[in-house]
């Protein structure tokens, strides 16, 4: 049930970045500021993650997660981190 309920969440959170980067005036900037973003964000959580225990792994599927979804995507995966671990 929480797994369908996280999933949800994040397929929201993708339809949400989508919607605004297509209402842009330059969507293809906004698009590159927040896969940087995304990317920043999941390597900074790596770098604390001594100091808080917290980590996510770095593969395919985080990389891409935090690439297209940003920001809400590494706080997505940092729920379901908490969630099943």
């Amino acid at each position: 049930m929480a797994t369908k309920i996280l999933a949800a969440i994040l397929a929201l959170s993708g339809i949400a970045v989508i919607y605004s980067f297509t209402k842009a005036k330059r969507p293809v900037l906004t698009a590159l500021k927040s896969a940087v973003s995304g990317i920043s964000a999941m390597l900074l959580v790596n770098l604390v993650s001594a100091a808080t225990g917290c980590y996510i792994a770095v593969n395919f599927f985080t990389v891409f997660i935090a690439t297209v979804l940003s920001l809400p995507g590494v706080v997505g995966l940092l729920l379901l981190n908490v969630v099943f671990i």
